[in-house]
């Protein structure tokens, strides 16, 4: 009964991964951007999406300014030097 169930998993398991690896990832991928396409369109739609957008391109900025360590002294927090 133990092997009958072990055999069972494996076969469960090793059916999806023969299916990408034929092919099927390129669908799948296609199929993920097309739903997130259509997402991002109606998060678009929204009347604070400009604002969300706005802030996260700020907050990359900072990141990015941070992790090249040009951030200026005044909006560096207390803790680092």
């Amino acid at each position: 009964m133990k092997l009958l169930g072990t055999l069972l998993s494996v076969t469960l398991l090793s059916v999806p991964l023969t299916a990408l690896a034929e092919g099927g990832s390129s669908r799948v991928t296609a199929r993920m951007q097309a739903q997130r396409d259509e997402s991002m369109a109606h998060f678009l739609e929204r009347q604070d999406a400009k604002a969300i957008v706005s802030a996260q391109e700020a907050a990359k900025a900072r990141l990015a300014a941070r992790i090249a360590g040009s951030v200026p002294p005044e909006e560096r927090s207390v803790d680092q030097p």
